[in-house]
């Protein structure tokens, strides 16, 4: 059965609703979670420092990437610690979610990806695919 689970988050109230009943599975089985949140790689986005009008605009943004991620996976850490199902949590950079979440899977040899699906992309998703689709 399924040993090592990825636990991916973007830190919707969707996505924690995945988590908690990734919680459960995880504990019913007997497995073990590697949560994970995706970020964009730090490049130079010069375009987005000159309309925002600061030249420390590309690593403010990329401090809230991280600030968020942290608190995503801060979430993951407390309800697995709370459910006594082992866990560790991973912030991975990359400029496609769906890359970021293959890789790690692959990375931590996990058997099994839980994830929540939205559909946030509107009408871009029907023609690119939601991050659940491409995984």
């Amino acid at each position: 059965m399924y040993k090592h689970i990825l636990l991916p988050t973007d830190g919707s109230s969707l996505s924690q609703h995945a988590i908690n009943s990734a919680i459960t599975f995880a504990k019913k089985i007997g497995a073990r979670l590697t949560g994970m949140h995706a970020i964009p790689l730090e490049h130079p986005d010069l375009l987005q420092a000159w309309m925002h009008r600061d030249p420390d605009w590309i690593t403010l943004r990329q401090a809230l990437f991280e600030k968020f991620a942290d608190r995503y996976l801060d979430f993951i850490n407390n309800a697995a610690s709370t459910a006594g199902v082992p866990a560790i949590c991973k912030l991975v950079k990359d400029e496609e979610p769906y890359n970021a979440i293959i890789k790690t899977a692959e990375q931590c040899r996990c058997d099994l990806i839980f994830m929540a699906s939205h559909g946030w992309r509107g009408d871009r998703s029907y023609s690119i695919g939601s991050e659940t689709q491409k995984v």
